[in-house]
């Protein structure tokens, strides 16, 4: 039994998983918040190009050097921007802008449909039909 398992821990670690379970589970996790650079719309965790494999070991070796989740992420978004993380930090204007322009752009949406409803409303009472007799 214990030759089994030490085959099968051999061939997941030749797979470049962690021997620790839940590092394995950070690194995975971490790997779909990640996008490939090659890829563009997939996690690193799904993709199958080269790039995406350097940036899953690359995470795992982090993992193992003891290194956080927000370092991880850190380090990817100053070495390929902050497109490569699927979930962009709210820091700075950027942020405020990303997180916050949908939110404006629908209460101004709202506030336009009211205001046009209302002019049409009062147009609509200002005018009063002339009657035959005074043409």
């Amino acid at each position: 039994m214990k030759l089994i398992l030490a085959s099968l821990l051999f061939l997941f670690a030749a797979e470049g998983q962690l021997a620790d379970p839940d590092q394995e589970a950070r690194a995975q996790d971490l790997m779909r918040e990640i996008r490939c650079v090659a890829c563009e719309n997939e996690p690193i965790s799904n993709s199958g190009s080269d790039i995406a494999a350097d940036m899953r070991e690359r995470v795992r070796t982090m993992i193992a050097d003891g290194a956080s989740d927000d370092e991880v992420r850190d380090w990817f978004s100053e070495r390929y921007g902050e497109f490569v993380l699927f979930r962009p930090s709210s820091k700075g204007f950027d942020g405020l802008l990303l997180w916050g322009l949908p939110f404006i752009l629908l209460v101004g949406g709202a506030a336009l449909i009211l205001a046009v409803r209302s002019r049409k409303a009062s147009d609509a009472n200002a005018i009063k039909p002339v009657p035959p007799e005074d043409v």
